[in-house]
């Protein structure tokens, strides 16, 4: 390619990439277009940290091998859409800040392999939003154990002053550990903190220094604080660094943590790929942001409404008392101000109708909007947001039922709840990031007229769950029902399927993620069935006999007709419905990391009933539903976790699946060469069985439920015999050896297939007939 120019775009913008061939880690054949896919790729992940800080960068135009530049000035040729602001003490230094993705590529086209940030935000430059601790091995030691175990221990030193902490490597032999705390100190208010912090820790440590001269560290491993400093920098989340084996700063989890054994394990391409399939640990960290510990300044406590009959009443709230009977409703009375100012809550408020509210904390109330359709779920969707009367902040933690008769008469949940910051303000509205364990995404309020504004979503997230499908999760298996915290259901014998619903569109998609809408048109009725406009729900597709049994064959008849009259036909001769019993994401939020109880409940509330779709029924009694689906000859149960989290394609304990296994007298008419640990015996047994007329049906192969005595005593009975022909005139795949005098056994299995084959069949005993 040479330095041939290609134009792309990027979002809004066109950007012409150069020497994209060009490689930039010769030991590990990485070149320059491998590093620009890697920031495009994670480019919303990377922007939400990113965002608003000021960068500097360290620049590599010809190859971590060759010289290096690091940079905090913007280069002469930037664009003029990419933003910057002028920090220093004479406000000369004009660091970049990057607000879109098409930035990020820009600069990995300028092979600014590494980015480093403030500890800032654009708009609170004086103001650090975390205290950071590196820890940094000294030169020619490379003990990674020893440097996790100092994390550790550290972690928990400084959770005992309250703070949440977060953990990610620095791309070199360290880590960084980051606290996150709230935006109203100096960078001297928190060097002072840390300082205090790690001349504690050091003092219980003895292989901790704080000094930076490196003769004065004597092998002992450096907790710097130095970088909490005005102006100083840290390598930002997810950066790559310019050395060998293209290693990446990257946020992990605790447990990720104690499981690396080298931080290089973690470079471009494991990176990559672990964010996208796990998603992003540090995604909430703005929510855990806290006051410092030494800050004495004292908050008003919460009020104890129920004991108190002389509450105030801001003004603001006059309406909101106005429409309540407090004799009536579980609401909030009006609190006093406890004092803080950045909180938010959505809830899911099922009244006459399904909507949601925002509330945002502002003057000692909660300003508030209602959501008639929910969150935005990606930018391009616009939401009506209807301003309402503001609420107490006591509506922070509210979460029950209603009464029906009191206005807003329904069942109210908590959605996601966290703390906000206002990034824009405009003339006629205001741009906003919502930070919380459950949700973290940017938005815009535009008002139009009254009290109607438009909310829209300004960050793309990284992994779009309405547009970019996922597979199942897959359950873990069991002999048993277990016992605990699960509640139990039939495992139906159909088709597990992912429904989409995007904006009133369904899709339907099999576990292997094939479209397969058209097959079903009785289940494409998403205006009849939900009440949400946005969703991934999981399920299984089943036709039904007149008992309410679950019919395999049939349904597998529907799935592979395609033709659309015989689609038609085959509708109303053989309809099917749909048993959901899980959603993953809903009205613009994921919810792959709440409880499966709390999953199940808004699953119930967001179809109607009389529809092709039924809600799979859950019971607490495992073992009488298991004993039961073995009397009715059904495949089996599921065992769920009340508390089990939702790991998409991912087999997991949240679920447990326990196969009925139904006993069977059948017959071996020939067995398969063994191989390897079999080669002296069988590789698994053909069986068949007798119709009434005596002729055989063959039910395919059993390979399990031998011990080597067994393989070894059926290979002497079988080799007592004259080899003979296959017994059944229907073409087997498999060749084999075929008994000219076939011999009886027991097995046990789950089911028939379409085939007609044993599904999971297990050999029991040769039966007593031969014996």
């Amino acid at each position: 390619m040479g330095r041939d120019k290609i134009y792309v775009e990027v979002g809004k913008r066109k950007l012409h990439l150069s020497n994209l061939d060009k490689v930039l880690f010769p030991d590990d054949h990485i070149v320059k277009a491998e590093v620009i896919d890697y920031y495009l790729s994670l480019a919303p992940t990377i922007l939400h940290h990113l965002k608003g800080r000021p960068l500097s960068f360290v620049r590599f135009p010809d190859g971590i091998q060759g010289e290096q530049f690091f940079q905090k000035n913007r280069p002469e040729w930037t664009p003029d859409w990419i933003e910057y602001i002028r920090l220093g003490r004479e406000r000369k230094k004009e660091y970049i800040v990057a607000y879109e993705e098409a930035t990020l590529v820009w600069l990995a086209n300028l092979a600014c392999l590494e980015l480093h940030q403030i500890h800032s935000f654009h708009h609170y430059a004086e103001k650090p939003d975390y205290l950071v601790f590196d820890l940094d091995p000294p030169e020619g030691k490379n003990d990674f154990n020893e440097v996790k175990a100092l994390a550790f221990a550290l972690k928990e030193e400084l959770e005992n002053y309250d703070y949440h902490v977060f953990v990610k490597t620095t791309g070199g032999k360290g880590l960084h550990l980051l606290v996150p705390i709230e935006m109203q100190y100096t960078f001297d208010e928190g060097f002072a903190v840390a300082k205090k912090l790690a001349e504690s820790f050091i003092k219980k440590h003895k292989n901790t220094t704080l000094h930076l001269n490196k003769a004065a560290r004597k092998g002992r491993v450096l907790i710097d604080i130095f970088r909490n400093k005005p102006s100083q920098t840290i390598v930002s989340p997810y950066s790559l660094r310019g050395r060998d084996g293209a290693p990446a700063s990257a946020p992990l989890t605790w447990d990720e943590l104690q499981a690396t054994t080298h931080p290089h394990e973690w470079n471009l391409q494991s990176v990559k790929i672990q964010t996208l399939e796990r998603g992003d640990p540090w995604e909430a960290i703005r929510s855990w942001a806290v006051p410092l510990h030494t800050d004495k300044r004292t908050r008003a406590p919460g009020v104890d409404l129920k004991d108190n009959a002389k509450r105030k009443t801001p003004e603001q709230l006059v309406a909101y008392e106005a429409r309540r009977d407090f004799s009536k409703t579980p609401e909030p009375y009006v609190p006093e101000d406890d004092g803080r100012s950045n909180r938010f809550v959505v809830q899911r408020h099922h009244a006459s109708h399904l909507h949601y509210d925002l509330r945002l904390e502002h003057e000692g109330v909660l300003r508030s909007w209602a959501l008639p359709r929910g969150l935005p779920p990606h930018p391009g969707v616009k939401r009506l947001a209807v301003q309402t009367e503001d609420h107490p902040l006591e509506y922070l933690s509210f979460e029950a039922e209603i009464p029906k008769g009191q206005y807003g008469g329904g069942m109210m949940w908590i959605f996601a709840a966290g703390r906000y910051e206002i990034t824009k303000e405009k003339k006629n509205g205001f741009y906003f990031r919502l930070s919380g364990p459950q949700l973290n995404a940017e938005y815009r309020m535009h008002l139009m007229k009254g009290k109607e504004w438009l909310l829209e979503r300004v960050d793309k997230p990284q992994h779009d769950y309405l547009q970019q499908p996922v597979k199942p999760m897959l359950a873990n298996v069991l002999k048993k029902p277990p016992k605990g915290n699960f509640l139990y259901e039939v495992k139906w014998d159909g088709i597990r399927v992912l429904i989409t619903l995007h904006e009133g569109e369904l899709t339907i998609r099999s576990r292997n993620l094939n479209d397969i809408t058209a097959q079903f048109p009785e289940l494409n009725i998403p205006e009849e069935v939900f009440r949400v406009n946005n969703g991934v729900f999981d399920g299984e597709i089943v036709c039904l006999d007149k008992d309410g049994k679950a019919v395999f064959s049939k349904v597998i008849k529907r799935l592979m007709t395609k033709k659309e009259l015989d689609i038609a036909h085959y509708a109303k001769k053989h309809p099917v419905h749909c048993y959901l019993f899980d959603v993953i994401y809903l009205d613009g939020r994921l919810l792959t990391g709440d409880p499966w109880l709390r999953r199940r409940e808004w699953l119930a509330d967001s179809f109607r009933k009389n529809t092709p779709y039924r809600l799979s029924e859950a019971i607490d009694d495992g073992e009488g539903l298991f004993a039961a689906t073995q009397e009715m000859s059904v495949e089996g149960i599921m065992a769920k976790d009340l508390y089990g989290k939702y790991y998409p394609g991912k087999r997991s304990d949240s679920w447990f699946k326990i196969k009925v296994k139904h006993e069977i007298d059948a017959w071996i008419i020939g067995y398969t060469q063994g191989k390897g640990d079999r080669a002296d015996t069988f590789g698994a047994l053909h069986v068949a069985q007798k119709d009434s007329d005596s002729q055989w049906i063959y039910r395919g192969k059993v390979g399990t439920g031998f011990s080597d005595h067994l393989l070894q005593t059926l290979r002497e009975v079988m080799d007592s015999q004259k080899a003979g022909k296959v017994p059944i005139a229907k073409n087997i795949s498999d060749p084999g050896v075929w008994l000219t005098e076939p011999l009886p056994v027991e097995l046990k299995y789950t089911e028939l297939t379409k085939d007609g084959h044993f599904r999971d069949p297990v050999f029991q005993k040769l039966r007593q007939d031969f014996m």
